[in-house]
């Protein structure tokens, strides 16, 4: 994109946005990222202002959330829509402070292996969302974007077997009944 602003260096020119592939190197892995900077007209002067640097960090930090296993922005804010929560309610929910689920998503920061897991366990296990969703007391603020009908239901008993059950519009469905049975001597979920 062309900007009209003068050249902070020769102070005649104008500078242009420029947008490089440049090969980063992290934990021994390698990746072509992307790199902003500004190219004056007049003078050839290369830099990256406080715009084309915000730019560069979020690519090297994307790229190296990849390679450390982590969700990235991208993932995240599709997690966030996924159950139509604010940055505020993903923050209060699963924790990381007032304006943590915007650094994640905008890849400004890496987060923890903990709220990794964290995610991931929610993003493919809705009964697990809607479980912290009940513990954290936000049940009256965030509602089921399904029918109750379709959320499964999750159970202890004292023999360590963990029941879930899918109900449908006719009602319990044996064929979609998981037992899952623990060693006697793993803890009880309580």
């Amino acid at each position: 994109m062309d900007s009209k602003e003068l050249c902070p260096i020769c102070g005649e020119g104008h500078v242009q946005s420029h947008v490089e592939q440049v090969e980063s190197e992290y934990k021994g892995q390698k990746a072509m990222v992307p790199m902003h900077y500004q190219v004056c007209d007049t003078c050839t002067s290369d830099y990256a202002g406080a715009e084309e640097s915000r730019l560069n960090k979020r690519a090297v930090m994307a790229f190296r959330k990849t390679v450390d296993g982590l969700l990235t922005g991208a993932e995240i804010l599709a997690l966030r829509k996924q159950y139509r929560l604010t940055q505020d309610q993903a923050a209060r929910l699963f924790g990381g402070g007032p304006v943590a689920f915007s650094k994640y998503e905008n890849d400004d920061v890496a987060h923890s292996e903990a709220m990794d897991s964290l995610l991931r366990l929610v993003r493919g296990f809705e009964p697990a969302f809607w479980k912290l969703v009940d513990d954290k007391g936000l049940s009256d603020e965030l509602k089921p974007s399904k029918s109750a009908d379709h959320v499964a239901t999750v159970g202890t008993s004292t023999t360590n077997v963990i029941v879930m059950a899918n109900f449908r519009d006719s009602g319990f469905s044996p064929s979609n009944r998981t037992s899952v049975k623990y060693p006697a001597e793993a803890k009880k979920w309580k």
